[in-house]
């Protein structure tokens, strides 16, 4: 009997559980302390309701984070039992076979092969027959509902700092979202787990509906207590009576619109919920600023939309950088000033590549740019440009940038994705292409490119985007897909691409700090992966022996297609580590224009394989 249990995804499972399980209790510590700090200035009953909220969200967040903790313990009791009743099952056949063997010994009529059987049967004991009865599952949450309302009953004021309350919501809501990854991840492995292990049964779980559940309590929360804040700010301050602030509505959203902004949905729960919004850029520019940087940042939202929410987040940034500052949930760092210049420079970043665009090749289809998204990740600016229509483009790569990559530098990085866009468009014409610079998660600095922590954690991150490609496609995902990253960015996509959904055609790794050990290119969630590495970039393998514990050269794990970084015809080599250089300078770079590289990965772009 075929036990239909697939360990590989068990462990996915635990290995999501866990992770959910771990940064849950992180947050209900770091959520205490926020508390703590907005309830110096917080007075009266509605202070009594935000604390007494504050205790049920840390409270159920410690109880989720259990829940989690024992699913992830129970899988892997499965998988053992699983382990179990297959050897169990193996033993039985083989002993099954050699009594066969012997009964046939017993009836062959000769007494010494009759005898030999009789011998062979009494030390090759029958083994058990008694089937491993797999332990059922269960995993429970329901979080409770906050009270929000009705302090009013005792007839008296309450009294708050709005900035306090702003800078409480907008970290609160940075760690949900950060978090939602985490719920993200849960619900794949969690869908994956019932199609792929039905041998051991569940008998309830209401753990992933609970965990969205608790995720739309805390983003109510958010929304409740800036609604709070702009009533102290239209009162000039002061104290208000609670009767006025019961009036305060916990969000001014439609119910569908509630529903696309939850922490937690999937890309294609987003494209499910966006379908039942108005389909209209007009609608989107009427968002709330607050509602517009939580649309601007969901994947399987359609692209063009997620441009205009984006550059009106990144317009208001740039006029009120404190106000989009404490939004995005920076309000408790140190930092207004190099927020306000990675901000101005992304802002030049998206102005050039709007200019850029208008001279692509391939028509007005292709001479577009895109900014997908301008948010918060760890503690981070990220942002995504898009040159040429995501929405369309029959043939799509994601650039990943590695080691101390950010916003203010994206304007290289649009620069080289043009040069690896004409180079495909030469390559194959007949396509319609675009290529995403994709600066989507908090790359490591020198000093600790040597850690996994920031690879692990924007490889969820760079999974979302990518099935978010897919998800938010009406008219059909696009023919081809290609992920290329450099140094440090090859980690987090090797690792971002064993948690997509949709499958990818190409992954290019180029100037690599190490895959992890342990990968194996077919959980790796491409039809083909290549590397390349030139011989004078020593950085690469600098990065290398900082990982020498965690992570190893690409071009060493089976199945990796390596191709030259060396002069060819017409090319030039790699002189060093760096992404790009401008065409006036010496040095060159993986994706320069007169590069070796570039124009072996503009080949795999679009035609799938390197060479003619």
């Amino acid at each position: 009997m075929t036990i239909a249990f697939d360990d590989a995804v068990a462990e996915a499972l635990v290995a999501a559980a866990d992770g959910a399980s771990r940064d849950l209790r992180a947050q209900a510590i770091a959520n205490r302390v926020r508390v703590e700090t907005v309830a110096t200035d917080f007075r009266g009953g509605y202070a009594t309701l935000f604390t007494a909220g504050s205790t049920v969200r840390s409270e159920d967040t410690q109880k989720l984070a259990g829940v989690l903790a024992d699913l992830g313990d129970a899988v892997g009791q499965a998988r053992r039992e699983a382990d179990q009743e297959r050897r169990r099952q193996r033993a039985v056949r083989e002993w099954t076979a050699r009594e066969a063997e012997r009964d046939r010994r017993r009836a062959s009529g000769d007494p010494f092969a009759a005898s030999s059987a009789f011998v062979d049967g009494l030390v090759d004991v029958r083994p058990d027959h008694t089937a491993v009865r797999p332990t059922p599952l269960s995993a429970n949450f329901s979080p409770r509902a906050r009270v929000r309302s009705g302090a009013a009953g005792s007839g008296g004021t309450s009294a708050a700092d709005p900035d306090a309350l702003r800078v409480f919501a907008g970290a609160s809501r940075a760690a949900d979202l950060s978090t939602a990854q985490h719920l993200i991840q849960v619900k794949n492995a969690w869908s994956r787990f019932r199609s792929t292990c039905a041998w051991t049964p569940v008998e309830g779980s209401t753990v992933v509906g609970g965990f969205d559940a608790l995720l739309a309590e805390n983003a109510a929360e958010a929304s409740w207590l800036e609604g709070i804040a702009t009533a102290f700010e239209r009162a000039g301050g002061g104290s208000l009576p609670d009767l006025a602030l019961d009036a305060v509505a916990v969000t001014s959203s439609s119910p569908e619109l509630a529903r696309l902004l939850r922490p937690g949905l999937t890309p294609a729960e987003v494209a499910e919920a966006y379908a039942q919004l108005p389909q209209t850029d007009a609608y989107v520019r009427s968002l709330p600023l607050a509602a517009q940087y939580l649309f601007a940042n969901l994947d399987g939202v359609p692209a063009a939309k997620r441009d205009i929410a984006s550059r009106a987040v990144l317009a208001a940034a740039v006029e009120e950088p404190e106000r989009v500052y404490q939004l995005m949930g920076f309000g408790e760092q140190r930092g207004l000033s190099d927020f306000t210049e990675q901000v101005r420079g992304l802002q030049e970043a998206v102005r050039k590549a709007d200019v850029r665009a208008r001279y692509l090749p391939g028509g007005p289809t292709m001479q577009k740019a895109q900014l997908v998204g301008f948010g918060e990740h760890d503690g981070a600016l990220v942002a995504a440009v898009s040159l040429g229509d995501l929405d369309t483009a029959a043939n799509v790569t994601v650039n990943v940038p590695g080691m101390s990559s950010d916003v203010a530098g994206m304007g290289g990085r649009v620069v080289a994705a043009e040069g690896l866009l004409r180079r495909a468009h030469e390559t194959d014409s007949d396509q319609t292409y675009a290529v995403v610079s994709w600066v989507g998660y908090h790359a490591p600095v020198p000093g600790t490119v040597g850690l996994p922590d920031r690879s692990e954690s924007g490889a969820a991150e760079l999974a979302s985007f990518l099935d978010g490609i897919h998800d938010s496609r009406t008219g059909g995902p696009p023919d081809r897909v290609t992920v290329a990253a450099h140094s440090y960015g090859s980690t987090t996509a090797v690792q971002g691409l064993e948690l997509t959904r949709h499958r990818v055609d190409s992954f290019v790794s180029y100037g690599s700090v190490g895959f992890p050990y342990g990968t194996e290119v077919e959980d790796i969630n491409a039809s083909a992966v290549y590397a390349t590495q030139a011989q004078a970039d020593q950085l690469a393998t600098v990065g290398q022996r900082l990982g020498i514990l965690t992570r190893a050269d690409p071009r060493l794990f089976d199945g990796v297609q390596v191709f030259s970084s060396e002069a060819g015809p017409e090319t030039e080599s790699v002189t060093g580590h760096d992404m790009w250089h401008d065409p006036e300078s010496d040095d060159v770079g993986y994706l320069s224009k007169k590069s070796r590289s570039l124009q072996e990965i503009a080949e795999i772009v679009a035609k799938g394989k390197v060479g003619s």
